[in-house]
């Protein structure tokens, strides 16, 4: 992946794989080792990882975190309603709780980092970003609820899509 990033000289990377709950991290070590070696070689490239909800451990976040991209991103997906009819093993609430971990394990950072620089700006903080598909029966109001919980959990960046041709029931 550093290897193809730094070949196709890309500003912009988005890091991301299957969901791998089959193994104790989740995949997060893996994640963590493939952003470090793409900032290694292309130290300029902006990197984004998306990433599955870990089944909300505090230690596969941290771990990913610990890599420091530039962009975390967790889909949300749709609204609380359909959840369960469209993403069968993940929850609402804890893809909102990974998002909201995400923003308070990166304060805390950066206010350790603040106090050991005396006050002096320190690094950039993580931008987090999540997205939801449009076009699954939603309604306005759930959906505007959904932007509203993303904001909530500080969701900085969010991307609303439409992978499905709609049809008269949608």
């Amino acid at each position: 992946v550093a290897e193809a990033t730094r070949r196709m000289k890309l500003k912009h990377v988005v890091i991301t794989a299957v969901a791998r709950d089959d193994i104790a991290d989740g995949g997060a070590e893996h994640f963590r080792q493939t952003i470090e070696e793409v900032r290694r070689l292309n130290p300029k490239t902006v990197i984004e990882v998306l990433v599955p909800d870990f089944q909300d451990s505090d230690q596969s976040i941290e771990m990913v975190l610990a890599a420091n991209p530039h962009i975390f991103n967790h889909n949300l997906e749709t609204v609380r309603r359909l959840t369960p009819e469209v993403r069968h093993r993940a929850t609402y609430d804890r893809s909102l709780s990974v998002l909201k971990k995400v923003k308070r394990v990166a304060a805390s950072r950066q206010s350790a980092a603040n106090k050991n620089s005396g006050g002096l700006p320190t690094a950039a903080t993580i931008f987090t970003k999540s997205g939801m598909m449009l076009g699954l029966g939603e309604r306005e109001d759930e959906v505007l609820a959904a932007m509203q919980d993303l904001r909530a959990a500080g969701c900085d960046i969010l991307t609303l899509g439409q992978y499905l041709q709609p049809t008269l029931k949608h």
